[in-house]
């Protein structure tokens, strides 16, 4: 009953006008600001850990002003899925950066977009600038899963599963010179991760992006670049910005290049840190909450 229910949620949204649907989930935004729940509790924790500088007013503010953009960001999903990517596309309102993705790379590009704005939007246009293969967590709803599964390849990318398999699609696609695009900033099984700062606290971060980013012993390092659709306002649109990273990741050992992915995302959230999805759970291995 799940998967139908949120299938059925994410294809009403999607039938509603963009505006209107960000006004919706602005305004849910402010609910859950208000009332006790969940979503409140975690963001307003995370904030507190990683903006201590910040006076107890304009971390509730800060509060208040990321959970209207996580609202949005989940009410905009349904135009994502479920829309038409060209129609999605024509929303972008200004780009810089679009050139570092116009000439082929020896070893291939590895593209990072953390939860930040509209990362759904920034992968289709991405996928219209590169032959694109994205690292893709299957939902645990089938019904939801084959809804994103299909937007996504519709929007043109390749999948590749959150697994071995996965992984080998990945580098099968940088040894072809195409590019990959992984989200960096979900915290990953322990295995899978190294223990290093986010905003100077210790997170378990995927050091799968910094192994392969080094180069191969007769090879050229893949390029490294970080984008992201930052929304503009309600109604307005989303800009997108595509920044090289190589260099920062490129480093002598491996938890090196993991941090410095993690500062580099930081870096980031630092311009507009409201449109940053706080409300996930990013310190769950590492910090009693």
């Amino acid at each position: 009953m799940k998967g139908p229910l949120a299938a059925f949620v994410i294809r009403f949204f999607a039938a509603l006008p963009m505006p209107l649907a960000q006004a919706f989930g602005w305004l849910l935004g402010r609910i859950l600001y208000y009332l006790p729940n969940n979503s409140r509790y975690q963001t307003r924790l995370n904030i507190q850990r990683c903006f201590p500088h910040l006076t107890d007013d304009e971390q509730a503010a800060l509060v208040k002003s990321s959970l209207a953009h996580t609202s949005m960001a989940m009410m905009e999903m349904g135009h994502n899925w479920c829309g038409n990517p060209q129609v999605q596309r024509q929303r972008i309102k200004q780009v810089n950066g679009a050139e570092l993705l116009a000439k082929v790379h020896p070893a291939g590009c590895i593209v990072l977009t953390p939860h930040f704005g509209n990362w759904e939007l920034f992968a289709s246009w991405l996928a219209q600038q590169t032959s694109l293969t994205a690292l893709y967590k299957p939902a645990k709803l089938p019904q939801l899963d084959d809804l994103i599964a299909a937007g996504r390849q519709a929007a043109g990318m390749a999948l590749a599963p959150a697994s071995a398999k996965g992984v080998m699609a990945l580098k099968r696609a940088l040894k072809k010179q195409q590019s990959i695009l992984i989200l960096p900033d979900q915290e990953p099984p322990k295995q899978a991760a190294l223990k290093v700062c986010f905003f100077s606290q210790p997170a378990y971060t995927m050091t799968l992006a910094s192994q392969l980013a080094q180069p191969g012993s007769s090879a050229a390092a893949p390029r490294v670049l970080l984008g992201w659709a930052k929304r503009l306002g309600v109604g307005k649109g989303f800009a997108i910005e595509v920044l090289d990273v190589s260099d920062a990741l490129v480093q002598e050992d491996l938890a090196s290049s993991v941090q410095a992915m993690n500062d580099v995302i930081a870096q980031l959230i630092q311009q507009d840190p409201a449109q940053y999805q706080w409300e996930y759970r990013r310190f769950k291995q590492t910090l009693e909450t």
